[in-house]
């Protein structure tokens, strides 16, 4: 019987952490169709000079790989009228693979989302993206995976999640970049492992909504900052905005 045990320790130890999936922030951020491909391959002019926002902001908002950006999202840009009077949601190029001269499209594509921003009215375009990492681990429980007892729904198996958003201010009239914000999350749920992808996929969806919402929240935070700035002269070193 010790030997049985101990082969069947062995193998939980084995099979304690599965394989690592990863994808953008929009499962259909992938391949050419990423935000450091759109970002990377701008042309901002190499004055030095720092632009000057002067919020409210005519905005629109552009998920690479997406027909349009969370409605949360947008609503959330729109909690402080002061900072961003308007925000619509515009669609994002899809594949531009099997393209030979690949950085002039995606350049011609910003050039695109720009002046459509212009024509609803939006003096700045945000672009944003980003990734995210899902993995198990399991524990001791997963032994019980092995025996006869498979079947009883015990939390064998750890379903972790992290990512990054980031996303690039563009003004609409230059198509250049005036600012880049950023954040991260990590989320994690304990799962039989029969219901581990189930779980992923939830963990997934919350941790997308967790990353747009505190991006959208730097994104206003910095605009307080720019904001105060033109009211002051200086920018304040004060606290982050609450959601």
């Amino acid at each position: 019987m010790k030997p049985t045990i101990q082969f069947a320790v062995a193998l939980v130890a084995l099979g304690l952490t599965t394989g690592c999936e990863t994808t953008g922030l929009s499962r259909r951020e992938q391949a050419n169709v990423t935000y450091p491909n759109y970002i990377l391959n701008l042309r901002p002019k190499s004055s030095g000079a720092q632009p000057r926002l002067t919020p409210p902001l005519h905005l629109a908002v552009v998920q690479v790989g997406e027909p349009s950006p969370p409605k949360a999202m947008l609503d959330q840009l729109l909690s402080d009228p002061s900072l961003v009077t308007s925000a619509v949601g515009l669609p994002s190029w899809g594949e531009t693979r099997g393209q030979s001269n690949h950085t002039e499209v995606v350049f011609e594509q910003v050039q695109a989302i720009c002046r459509l921003a212009q024509s609803v009215g939006a003096s700045h375009v945000l672009i944003f993206g980003g990734n995210m990492n899902s993995w198990s681990d399991g524990n001791a429980l997963r032994l019980f995976d092995l025996t006869l007892v498979a079947g009883v729904l015990v939390p064998s198996t750890k379903v972790i999640a992290e990512g990054k958003a980031a996303g690039t201010l563009i003004d609409t009239s230059t198509c250049e970049p005036v600012l880049l914000v950023s954040a991260d999350a990590k989320r994690s749920v304990h799962s039989p492992s029969q219901l581990a992808d189930g779980k992923t996929e939830t963990l997934r969806a919350a941790l997308r909504d967790e990353l747009t919402a505190a991006l959208a929240d730097e994104l206003l935070r910095t605009l307080t900052g720019h904001q105060n700035l033109a009211a002051t002269g200086h920018a304040p070193g004060g606290p982050a905005r609450s959601r």
